[in-house]
């Protein structure tokens, strides 16, 4: 076996990654391998709290650590209170982190290519530029997009593209990966979730020292990387470090970046400011939901990829009463097209009808943005248009911020698609109007009451 200090260091490197930055340094610093004998390891602690703390919350996480790096399984872990001798300390220097991470190249080591982890398979081959439909809410994406694969990793590098969930942005960020091998079929390709990305720094992480230069050479020898969903990079301070090294890698290398996420970069809660600024650094677009001409030519582009005719009318009627996004558009289509298929009947707008009457009866009962701003308009009795203005008076303020938050946590609105329904507002003025209101909701009564009664409005129907 290893020497025994060297083996906790590599099991505290394993668990830092796991763990947020404070109760990695509060719950093991000075903690070190006292002991091991016959499949036993004791491990020192300082307290008997520590000791307590560790027992209850953190055995599970020390036995895997130990069974990763040693290779060997059903091992036994103990405690016991001991100081450890000057060469049994492990420094917690700020900044500094116990594994080496497997990121960083040495001066003169080249990245070898890696035939065993083909990048290019991780594509959908349905998503392609060709049956991506473009409208107004995603044509500044689409076109950004298009720029990528002609400018790869010079312009818009990196690029990243935000908006709600089902709104086709996994679909655009792949179709750059199929156009890019069209073009260059010698490209290497990957795409990832975060999540993929975080389980595979870990596992790197956890396979011990030397064992890690799979996980380098996979992220960095590539000429495109597409990562899904960054936003859940959030409050993991050491997948952070470790993707901000890639990142900079590739940037650096002109290979190119595109990410995506529910938010932009500013509004990542527990993303590192370097990363944040970097994120901004190239392209930010949005993806907001389609417009009605949009979803009737999503819904002729999924028919055709189905192979079935449908009717004009019935297309209409799914467009006109399915808005939230792309996949439930798409999956009540799919609904129709089952259900008749099923019963032997023709798609019309009546079997339609009947097929989605429980969707559209909540849906007419869902909010819109207009009833929103209506029902403001007329309990503060402000007009309409000077809520949505320009004008900055003092009885105007509360009222606008008051819609600005209830279109951003009851319609559940990006800024940008509130700044668009408020008069074309700005993005930081949205994003500021809704935190004046989170902020004062609990200690102004006032506003609290004004809630409450709005969203009573607004909820009921036919109000």
């Amino acid at each position: 076996m290893t020497d025994l200090n060297d083996l906790w260091r590599s099991i505290l490197g394993e668990l830092q990654v796991t763990l947020s930055k404070a109760n990695f340094e509060t719950w093991f610093k000075n903690t070190f391998i006292f002991d091991y004998k016959k499949g036993v390891f004791t491990i020192g602690v300082p307290t008997f709290f520590v000791e307590d703390w560790l027992k209850k919350k953190y055995l599970k996480e020390i036995q895997k650590a130990l069974e990763n790096q040693t290779g060997e399984s059903a091992l036994t872990v103990k405690f016991k209170i001991a100081s450890p001798k000057a060469d049994q300390v492990i420094t917690f220097g700020k900044d500094k982190f116990i594994h080496k991470p497997v990121d960083k190249q040495e001066i003169g080591e080249t990245v070898p290519s890696v035939q065993a982890l083909p990048q290019n398979t991780t594509l959908n081959n349905n998503y392609i530029f060709e049956n991506f439909i473009i409208g107004p809410s995603n044509q500044l994406a689409y076109a950004a997009a298009k720029a990528v694969v002609n400018n790869l990793g010079t312009q818009y590098n990196p690029l990243f593209i935000y908006g709600d969930s089902g709104l086709g942005k996994t679909h655009l960020m792949q179709a750059i990966g199929q156009e890019l091998l069209q073009k260059y079929p010698d490209k290497k390709v990957l795409y990832v979730s975060t999540e993929t990305f975080i389980n595979d720094f870990i596992q790197a992480v956890g396979s011990g020292f030397g064992k890690a230069k799979d996980f380098k050479n996979r992220y960095r020898n590539v000429d495109l990387l597409l990562i899904d969903d960054i936003q859940f990079l959030s409050t993991k301070e050491q997948t952070q470090d470790e993707f901000f090294h890639t990142f900079n890698h590739l940037h650096q290398n002109k290979k190119q970046v595109v990410l995506t996420s529910d938010r932009t970069p500013k509004d990542i809660k527990g993303l590192e400011i370097r990363l944040k600024t970097r994120f901004e650094g190239g392209m930010v677009c949005d993806i907001g939901k389609p417009d009605l001409e949009t979803r009737e030519a999503i819904l002729r582009q999924k028919a055709k990829n189905l192979k079935k005719e449908i009717d004009n009318e019935v297309i209409s009627f799914i467009a006109a009463n399915i808005s939230s996004s792309v996949r439930e558009l798409e999956g009540a289509l799919n609904k129709v097209i089952a259900i008749c298929e099923l019963t032997n009947a023709t798609p019309s707008k009546e079997k339609a009808a009947e097929v989605l009457s429980s969707i559209i009866s909540e849906k007419q009962h869902a909010l819109t943005p207009d009833l929103v701003i209506r029902e403001v308009h007329k309990y503060y009795k402000m007009p309409i248009e000077d809520i949505l203005g320009k004008k900055r008076t003092k009885e105007l303020v509360m009222p606008r911020q008051i819609a600005m938050y209830l279109l951003r946590h009851e319609c559940n609105l990006s800024y940008p698609e509130i700044g668009r329904k408020m008069g074309g507002k700005d993005h930081s003025t949205i994003m500021h109007g809704c935190e004046k209101i989170e902020s004062n909701v609990s200690n102004d009564a006032q506003i609290k009451e004004d809630l409450t009664i709005l969203k009573d409005r607004i909820h009921t129907p036919f109000n």
